[in-house]
């Protein structure tokens, strides 16, 4: 069932990166968000693992005790493999926000009137992502999904926008 589940997420997003143009930094953000969503679901699995260990350890303690000791131990990796999967997608999003950064400096240069609320506008766009980034932590497993599309989206509308303010500055 679980394997069923994966094929349908890597399908759904295969089918999504087909359908959309991004560049590298992107592709390098979705890759980490992939890994740190697989993360969570070994941490889960673990979880549970150790939960159905630790009941029946009254069967036999010396040998239930061990295999305990063995599951917590793989559910600490999983979470050591979370945290960094995590903290790779972190600095995914800000090589982004560099990115984008650079975007609104060169707006900023421009000094035209639509250039500057283009500017207010990315800032504040660029601010809320910002936040949302450094809250990556803060983030249980079961919502890692909505914040990382939340992210996700806000990236490429953020970036559409930069793009769309440029392209109307140089005509």
């Amino acid at each position: 069932m679980r394997k069923m589940i994966w094929i349908a997420v890597a399908s759904a997003a295969l089918f999504a990166g087909a359908c959309k143009k991004k560049d590298e930094s992107a592709k390098e953000m979705d890759r980490s968000a992939s890994t740190a969503s697989k993360a969570q679901e070994n941490v889960d699995d673990q979880a549970k693992d150790v939960q159905g260990a630790q009941k029946d350890m009254n069967k036999d303690m010396s040998k239930d005790q061990a295999d305990v000791n063995k599951q917590q131990g793989d559910l600490n990796s999983a979470k050591a493999d979370l945290a960094s999967a995590r903290d790779h997608y972190r600095e995914a999003a800000k090589q982004r926000l560099a990115k984008l950064d650079d975007d609104i400096r060169q707006l900023e240069a421009r000094g035209d009137a639509a250039a500057k609320d283009a500017v207010a506008r990315l800032r504040t766009e660029r601010d809320e992502l910002s936040t949302k980034i450094n809250a990556i932590g803060n983030q249980a497993q079961a919502n890692w999904d909505t914040f990382k599309k939340d992210v996700d989206d806000g990236f490429d509308k953020a970036e559409k926008d930069a793009r769309d303010a440029l392209d109307k500055a140089t005509k």
